[in-house]
């Protein structure tokens, strides 16, 4: 809106600038001086290049404004966006809550099964495991029963075990 403004006073001042000349150059002739042709034919050419410029800056209003129209209608669209972002994160960040409460009680159910086998037996099925699930189930066994599964496991994986739960602050 501020544009139409500035452009619809640009336009007056060219136009009554325009003016404003033409009646001191024909007033420098004096009051009684008959007006020439040249005269009329510059004030015509005069009012003719008023015109196109006022045209032209009208259509450069009209253009900025059908621009600030697409620059809200994409704002917008980008708000709506960001809005619909910012839900999905939210899901995802419930959605891995409840992944990392699930993956906490299995590995206390295990490590509880774990627990009431004999130790031999445990470890021959903990070292066939993925060790960062072996890890999480000796984390939440008990320290001796943990301990003891570890005695029975091969010495190179029980060191990696046992160097994982040191930094975890586990067992």
């Amino acid at each position: 809106m501020k544009s139409v403004l500035i452009i619809s006073s640009v336009t007056f001042l060219l136009i009554f600038g325009g003016i404003a000349a033409l009646v001191l150059t024909l007033g420098d002739r004096g009051p009684d001086a008959p007006a020439t042709e040249a005269g009329a034919a510059g004030a015509e050419r005069l009012l003719r290049d008023a015109a196109a410029e006022r045209d032209r800056l009208q259509r450069q209003g009209e253009e900025l404004a059908r621009l600030e129209d697409a620059h809200a209608a994409r704002e917008a669209l980008m708000s709506r966006i960001h809005n619909q972002l910012l839900e999905t994160i939210g899901k995802l960040e419930r959605q891995q809550d409840v992944y990392v409460e699930e993956q906490e009680a299995a590995s206390v159910r295990l490590a509880k099964m774990y627990e009431a086998m004999k130790a031999d037996r445990a470890a021959m099925i903990l070292s066939a495991l993925e060790l960062d699930i072996t890890v999480a189930i000796l984390a939440r066994m008990k320290e001796r029963a943990a301990a003891e599964v570890l005695s029975f496991m091969d010495a190179g994986l029980a060191a990696q075990i046992s160097t994982r739960l040191s930094l975890q602050g586990g067992a």
